[in-house]
């Protein structure tokens, strides 16, 4: 149909809130969706049926803020599903932070939701480690799968944007030794089921 899907972060008194609009292919507003606030979001992609997904996050505590993944789906009338939220399981404390950044519509319809998670340094329980994380849904807002990096390259690294390819899907990121370090290019390739196909590639 050509319509524009528009997603990002508005903020009120300075705390920030999610906003997702639909346009019309002349420009016109179809309809706009303020999220709460404490939310965001930061990345889109549209299923051939004109499912809407939304990669982002809501915030669940402050001083330090931590945040949890959220997907937000909807139908092209309007209509929500979910959102959906992803931490960890074993985040029983709430001391680690999951953020969607990128929405990857896949050739075959499923979705793929990436961007960060953060887990325990297994040297320091008490410093935190920074890894890609990739989610894979299908339909409106199913969950089937998902895929953490081992950090392969560097100790921290990061997902930021995705494409999908005619085998499945490549992503955008950095990657570092330290959180203090300079951050390198990280690039993926990763087949349908996420799982990666050839070797990533940094560079410098």
């Amino acid at each position: 149909e050509q319509n524009i899907i528009l997603v990002g972060i508005g903020f009120e008194s300075g705390e920030p809130r999610r906003y997702v609009a639909r346009f019309h292919p002349d420009g016109a507003l179809d309809w706009e969706l303020p999220g709460l606030v404490g939310t965001e979001a930061r990345g889109v992609g549209v299923q051939p049926d004109g499912t809407i997904y939304v990669a982002g996050a809501k915030r669940t505590g402050v001083n330090p803020e931590r945040w949890d993944m959220e997907v937000s789906v909807y139908g092209a009338d309007k209509t929500a599903y979910g959102p959906i939220s992803y931490s960890d399981p074993g985040d029983t404390f709430n001391d680690r932070s999951e953020r969607g950044r990128a929405v990857i519509v896949l050739k075959s319809g499923r979705v793929v939701i990436a961007g960060t998670r953060e887990i325990v340094d297994p040297n320091d329980d008490k410093k935190r480690i920074t890894r890609s994380v990739a989610l894979l849904f299908e339909g409106k807002g199913k969950r089937v799968d998902d895929w953490t990096s081992t950090g392969d390259k560097l100790k921290h690294d990061a997902i930021l944007a995705g494409a999908a390819t005619k085998d499945g899907f490549a992503t955008c990121g950095y990657a570092q030794a330290t959180p203090n370090e300079i951050t390198q290019i990280l690039v993926r390739w990763h087949g349908e089921d996420l799982q990666e196909i050839k070797a990533p590639r940094l560079e410098t």
